[in-house]
């Protein structure tokens, strides 16, 4: 069989310096190898009588995805193409991200995981909706839409009492169009919320707003990465600044338990993905959690969803030397694993 691996990551380097010798220059990226094709690289060199297609982002197109039997998204996609992450100059402006949407639309394309499976993870109000209705704790969130009334809003808002509140576009990934306000500023100078409308809603239609939870930059983020709907390993992100950004590991059993309970009904609760006339579960999927909810102390180990990433395109952290869990060979032995499932 004959795999794709579409590529194009840019902040994750493989730390594997004979791995690094013996992958083409063209699919290093400032003479670095990087995650996304240090897993096409392992593929090729531990499976015999399996061919490997390493798909740069320029190199994307309907031909080439037909001369694959399935095409594994790991390094670009459809939000990559919005954010210019990494910039192609044919997926540029609102028509060339059109041509990316409707390539990973098309059935032809063979991709994996599915579009409908790439919808479900880039629409926050889909999941987290979902997630709200079988009891899965997620922070509480507003979804506005379309025109937007500043005062309105505002009032919303209030009613809350909120009065630290983030607002995210849908379809956002990492920090993109994260704004941080303040009840009291925002209710004295109004402008700054259509600021912030006017500047994103040139990219997005659509976005949530939620109280800030002061944990976030206390405690961070536990980011939980589950290969084959099954618990692999998770890290904890402090983020405090360009100066003072931490993954460390974590090591308190308790919290670690907690996550894990919650990231087995969100792995449960995703839909199951249809290709090929079978049904699947992803190979790979990131779930984000953050404590504590109503802004509780640590002890209350009120952990919820932030959010979900899909595997193939999340940052994995492996490129932090204490992250030492083994992702890259894992990884290519599941996406065979699946692309055999898939064709048998």
């Amino acid at each position: 069989m004959k795999l794709g691996f579409i590529v194009g990551r840019e902040n994750e380097i493989c730390h594997n310096g004979a791995l690094k010798k013996m992958t083409p220059k063209k699919y290093l990226v400032h003479n670095q190898l990087h995650i996304d094709v240090a897993i096409a690289m392992t593929v090729s060199l531990n499976y015999p009588g399996v061919k490997i297609d390493i798909i740069l982002p320029k190199d994307i197109s309907l031909a080439r995805f037909k001369k694959n039997d399935i095409n594994f998204v790991l390094g670009y996609d459809y939000i990559n193409a919005v954010n210019d992450d990494p910039y192609i100059k044919k997926f540029e402006g609102e028509k060339g991200n059109k041509k990316v949407l409707d390539l990973y639309k098309n059935k032809e394309s063979k991709l994996f995981p599915p579009y409908e499976h790439m919808n479900f993870i880039w629409d926050k109000k889909k999941y987290l909706t979902k997630f709200k209705k079988v009891g899965i704790p997620i922070n509480p969130t507003l979804f506005i839409k379309g025109s937007i009334s500043i005062p309105k809003l505002v009032a919303q808002i209030s009613t809350y009492k909120w009065n630290d509140f983030i607002i995210k576009p849908i379809g956002g990934t990492t920090s993109y169009g994260v704004g941080l306000f303040n009840l009291t500023k925002v209710l004295a100078e109004p402008t700054k919320l259509m600021d912030y409308f006017i500047e994103n809603g040139e990219f997005y239609n659509e976005f949530l707003v939620q109280p800030l939870i002061k944990g976030f930059k206390q405690h961070g983020e536990i980011k939980s990465y589950w290969i084959n709907g099954e618990f692999s390993y998770a890290v904890n992100i402090l983020d405090r600044g360009e100066d003072n950004y931490q993954v460390k590991d974590v090591i308190d059993e308790k919290v670690l338990q907690k996550c894990k309970d919650i990231g087995e009904k969100v792995v449960k609760t995703i839909p199951k993905l249809k290709m090929m006339g079978k049904t699947t579960i992803p190979v790979s999927t990131r779930i984000d959690l953050t404590c504590c909810l109503d802004n509780k102390p640590l002890k209350s180990m009120d952990f919820y969803v932030n959010e979900i990433e899909e595997g193939g395109i999340a940052g994995t952290y492996l490129d932090f030397k204490n992250v030492k869990y083994p992702a890259v060979e894992i990884l290519a032995d599941s996406f065979v694993k699946k692309a055999r499932l898939l064709l048998k």
